[in-house]
């Protein structure tokens, strides 16, 4: 009878938690290779921005450029698609972008323009004035 009664009991303690989904962010699309190759494609200009919850840095920059009403202006404006994907569980994608760009870890921010060219890396600590030159040269 107690092992009828622990049996459960250990099967329950070592039941893995459920994936912990972040809630999309209006006007952000998660991150995916294959997202990105159809945006290139389609000639759309693409902000990828490849941040975890842990990084300060990416936080920073989050608050004072990128979840700010001219970013969002911006991207309209240059017809740009915005990007994102979450590095804070050391997702393999994510991590293969990182290493094609040479980037040791997050924050990663890569300019892709609509004619196709190759992505442009820009600097890990972002200010509004680089990211409009950026996304205003990616949508010529």
């Amino acid at each position: 009878l107690a092992s009828a009664t622990l049996v459960p009991m250990y099967l329950l303690a070592h039941v893995p938690p459920p994936p912990i989904v972040a809630a999309s962010e209006e006007g952000v699309l998660a991150y995916s290779p294959e997202k990105l190759a159809a945006l290139r494609a389609a000639g759309t200009p693409v902000f990828v921005d490849m941040t975890a919850d842990w990084c300060v840095t990416c936080k920073a920059n989050e608050h004072t450029v990128l979840n700010k009403q001219a970013f969002r202006e911006l991207l309209k404006r240059t017809g740009a698609v915005y990007m994102k994907g979450d590095w804070t569980d050391v997702n393999p994608a994510i991590s293969a972008f990182l290493q094609q760009y040479h980037s040791p870890g997050v924050p990663l921010y890569v300019v892709f323009p609509k004619n196709g060219g190759p992505g442009k890396q820009l600097s890990t600590v972002l200010t509004s004035s680089l990211v409009e030159q950026a996304l205003s040269e990616a949508a010529r």
